[in-house]
């Protein structure tokens, strides 16, 4: 076991473990921003390599931080520990409380990222310690600081949004205090939401600005509560000046999280303390909360934010491609705003992937290829625009489960073919488990239909495979967390 042996370590394992991390620290400094290695592996490290196992374990503190590493650096991370140690180890990431103050086991990062960019030292120590103190030590949650309102573009249906968070940016606690911003995924909510951060921050140094998305709040509320440190975790929001909550929707049918954000909400009123929200809906259709909740979302500023127009979805185009210094004539962008009309987000992914295509294909994309291109995406490619209707459920349902299926794929880092395959390596079956469970659950398919999807298996195996995944969500907080985070993002 993995407790006993590490139990047992002398100065020269430790020294061994802290070389090994330094190294794949320079490593992966190669491959990515400096500044997001200091940002989320700040309290981050190696506490074994197992030989047998063929496996090298990354200690992280929790489970929020461990999905943004894993989110974020864990693909660059395995491939950084391949190379500096062996490529023929795995990586696995675990949470081990005991090692929560073992510092002999920390890299000196500011050191090491110096090999990098010299100035890292100096812009990290340029943000005030009260803010890292706010967002890093106490809940783990660093703001990205591309999000402001200069490179946000504002259109009709949103503009309204922009001033008011502009106003709150620039006198937080006193303008539209509360600001409630709602609307469907991918608008820009937390975009704005970071914005305003970023602006206050810039505007005066020592404000404390702490953005949460709701299941964060949860797990820190279901920890404390078991941990019996409810008020300890209360007193950490002393010291904010505002406070952000993303997705509250999430919120409903979570009782004891409602009550004790009432409470810290009554706080930061009676201290007229600045707090934004963001949800999906307005407060009048979040028909799961508590009558008092909903009362008081009421009261707030409500502000609608609705998909972007033709025009703006053109301007959204244009502004990435000048960011990228990239050219694609009117008609394709027109092209593209024409039929991608539900999000930002999936706007600008379009847009990505039909430049990569132009960089590997070494050619200049014409309407004709982005035409084609937009029909194999289920895009009507036409006047109309949105996903066509007249493709059958069964289609459509078809194509969102194959999306889950290679989100879940590159999470656990492993080929999408391996899904499909006999190999009973220990990620592969669990991430095979979780979809097989999804697809069951949340996409009603019967035993038949899951067993075609994953090459060939027979309804003992499905069942079986169902039933085991169960128990493991029951036992296994890892594996229950990432399940989480699966189901997050099919809802999203």
């Amino acid at each position: 076991m993995l407790i006993d042996i590490v139990k047992s370590y002398d100065d020269e394992k430790k020294k061994f473990l802290l070389w090994i991390w330094e190294e794949t620290l320079v490593n992966l400094a190669t491959q990515c921003d400096v500044k997001k290695i200091f940002s989320f592996l700040k309290k981050v490290w190696i506490i074994d390599i197992s030989e047998p196992e063929k496996m090298v374990y990354v200690w992280v503190p929790n489970e929020f931080i461990m999905a943004q590493v894993k989110k974020y650096l864990g693909k660059q991370i395995k491939t950084s520990i391949k190379n500096v140690y062996n490529e023929q180890f795995d990586v696995k990431f675990v949470i081990y409380e005991p090692f929560n103050n073992w510092w002999d086991l920390t890299a000196d990062l500011e050191k090491l990222l110096k090999i990098k960019e010299k100035n890292i030292q100096n812009e990290i120590k340029s943000t005030p310690t009260k803010v890292w103190n706010g967002l890093w030590q106490e809940f783990g949650i660093l703001f990205d600081p591309s999000f402001t309102f200069d490179n946000f573009i504002a259109w009709s249906s949103n503009s309204f949004a922009y001033n008011a968070a502009k106003a709150v940016a620039d006198a937080p606690g006193i303008e539209y205090n509360p600001l409630f911003l709602y609307g469907g995924v991918w608008l820009g909510k937390t975009h704005l939401m970071q914005a305003i951060w970023n602006q206050i921050i810039s505007n005066d140094h020592e404000k404390v600005v702490t953005y949460l998305p709701t299941s964060k709040l949860i797990d820190e509320i279901v920890s404390a509560t078991r941990k019996n440190n409810l008020q300890w975790f209360l007193s950490k929001f002393n010291g904010i000046d505002v406070l952000m909550i993303d997705d509250i929707q999430f919120i409903a049918g979570k009782d004891k999280t409602q009550e004790i954000f009432h409470n810290i909400f009554n706080d930061f009123q009676s201290k007229k303390k600045q707090i934004v929200i963001s949800g999906d809906r307005p407060p009048i259709e979040l028909t799961s909360l508590e009558p008092r909740l909903r009362s008081r979302f009421s009261l707030w500023l409500i502000v609608d934010i609705k998909s972007p127009d033709f025009e703006t979805r053109i301007a959204i185009l244009q502004s990435d491609l000048e960011a990228k210094w990239e050219y694609l004539d009117y008609d394709v962008l027109e092209l593209i705003a024409k039929n991608v009309t539900n999000n930002v987000r999936e706007l600008k992914w379009i847009l990505l992937s039909l430049l990569s295509m132009k960089k590997l294909c070494w050619s200049d994309l014409n309407c004709e290829f982005v035409s084609k291109y937009l029909r194999d995406a289920w895009y009507t490619a036409g006047i109309e625009g949105v996903w066509p209707q007249n493709i059958p459920q069964n289609i459509r349902w078809e194509k969102n489960f194959s999306s889950i299926v290679e989100y879940v794929c590159n999470y656990y880092d492993i080929p999408v073919s391996e899904i499909k395959s006999d190999s009973r390596k220990k990620d592969i079956a669990i991430a095979r488990q979780l979809l097989m469970l999804i697809a069951r659950e949340n996409f009603d398919w019967t035993l038949k239909r899951i067993w075609d999807f994953f090459g060939g298996k027979d309804h003992a195996s499905v069942i079986y495979a169902t039933d085991t995944i169960k128990k493991k969500l029951k036992i296994d907080k890892n594996i229950a967390h990432d399940y989480t985070i699966f189901l997050e993002r099919l809802n999203s």
